[in-house]
């Protein structure tokens, strides 16, 4: 087992000194607010809520990092267009995940890692039906802001490339490059990016791993049990 701390990991990692270093953690976000006991739309646009369920899980579960975003349209900033021009807009999924994310950053140090999902670019033209250079920018333009924010691992969540694949795959690569600039690791979960993908492991189905960034194959259902959460983290980390 590595004695160094998950932050410390991750930027190894990104320099290509990773070897046998590994960091874990459940891509569990919505979970946290069962242990703030509270809805879930609260629990997502305010930051303070935000920062203070996703500590209180990384610290029942034990786990390595803590999942700060993961897509699924919080990127509307600014209703049904793709419009960034205000990342911190009050009252939106967005503001508060940035919020959280520094105020995270700063209570765990080097003692976590953190990582953000974010929509990529080829989901993002769909989901606003906008050229794909549009979505690659804006891609860009969250990805710079989650790493001035703090985290360490950019994990790009289109599980699929684009129908042009050299548009996509430049997007990403600026993406990558933006994200080694600030010590953080891309990842992407589509099989052909220029960047690979996690250790995606089921959630009822956990095995050692001794080395890589290890995640659950998925996101974590928000009713997920704490137990099977703190089971799975355990499990993997034995290795």
């Amino acid at each position: 087992m590595s004695t160094k701390p998950p932050r410390k990991r991750i930027q190894a990692m990104v320099q290509g000194r990773g070897g046998s270093e590994r960091v874990v953690l459940p891509l569990a976000l919505g979970a946290a607010a069962q242990i703030s006991a509270r809805p879930l739309d609260e629990f997502f646009t305010d930051p303070t809520q935000l920062a203070n369920g996703l500590l209180e899980l990384q610290r029942a579960l034990g786990s390595e990092g803590v999942v700060v975003a993961l897509g699924e349209g919080f990127e509307r900033a600014s209703g049904e267009t793709l419009d960034l021009a205000s990342l911190d807009q009050p009252g939106t999924r967005l503001a508060a995940a940035l919020e959280a994310t520094r105020r995270l950053r700063a209570t765990l140090g080097d003692s976590a890692a953190l990582l953000a999902g974010l929509t990529g670019p080829a989901t993002l033209a769909q989901q606003f039906n906008t050229d794909l250079a549009s979505a690659g920018a804006a891609f860009g333009t969250l990805v710079k802001a989650f790493c001035e924010a703090g985290i360490d691992i950019l994990l790009c969540l289109d599980s699929a490339p684009a129908a042009d694949a050299e548009v996509w795959q430049d997007a990403l690569k600026t993406a990558g490059n933006i994200a080694r600039f600030h010590r953080a690791l891309p990842l992407c979960v589509a099989p052909d990016g220029p960047f690979p993908a996690p250790l995606a492991l089921d959630l009822d189905a956990p095995v050692p791993l001794a080395a890589g960034v290890v995640v659950t194959a998925g996101r974590v259902p928000d009713d997920a049990s704490i137990e099977t959460l703190r089971q799975w983290v355990a499990t993997v980390t034995a290795a």
